[in-house]
């Protein structure tokens, strides 16, 4: 699920077919430069995450929907899925969920723990889509990096709503 184009079109007024595919094109990379700017998943994405050993891990997608599966090679190279009773998602520690493990049952050596998860919107958060609009707009009205007329920079407010909405600090 991305934003709708013809959102976009009517946000940006454009009411012709004309420049689909550019405004499509356009689309495709606001969103990625958002998603990326933020640490946010745009749509229900099944995810994968390897884990060494049993200890508590941060699952890194946002927003977390759901954990599907734990899955580990046993002791004796055995595919396992770990009930779901042995391990719990806790979520009172910030906006980043904890995956924690009850039991710690023998993993063969040189095998990961696999833990597949659903991270994504299932409704896109309207200050998402005015991000992507903004992006949007400015590179449809604005497309090249040089001109004779002044240039014009990114809106204030996409800087003001990613850095609002995002999940990611300095750091990450």
């Amino acid at each position: 699920m991305s934003v709708p184009l013809s959102t976009i079109k009517s946000a940006l007024r454009v009411d012709y077919d004309d420049d689909d595919s550019e405004l499509t094109r356009l689309r495709e990379a606001a969103e990625s430069l958002v998603l990326r700017r933020t640490g946010l998943t745009i749509a229900p994405t099944t995810k994968l995450l390897y884990v060494a050993n049993w200890r508590s891990v941060i699952v890194p997608e946002h927003p977390f929907t759901s954990l599907t599966s734990v899955t580990y090679y046993d002791s004796g190279n055995t595919l396992t899925t770990m009930p779901a009773t042995d391990y719990w998602v806790d979520r009172t520690d910030g906006p980043m969920p904890v995956l924690r493990f009850l039991q710690a049952p023998g993993i063969y050596d040189g095998t990961a723990i696999t833990v597949t998860y659903v991270a994504g919107y299932t409704i896109v958060p309207s200050e998402l889509t005015h991000a992507i609009i903004a992006l949007v707009g400015h590179w449809y009205n604005n497309p090249e990096a040089a001109s004779i007329v002044r240039l014009n920079e990114v809106p204030m407010s996409l800087e003001y709503i990613i850095d609002n909405i995002g999940v990611r600090s300095p750091l990450r």
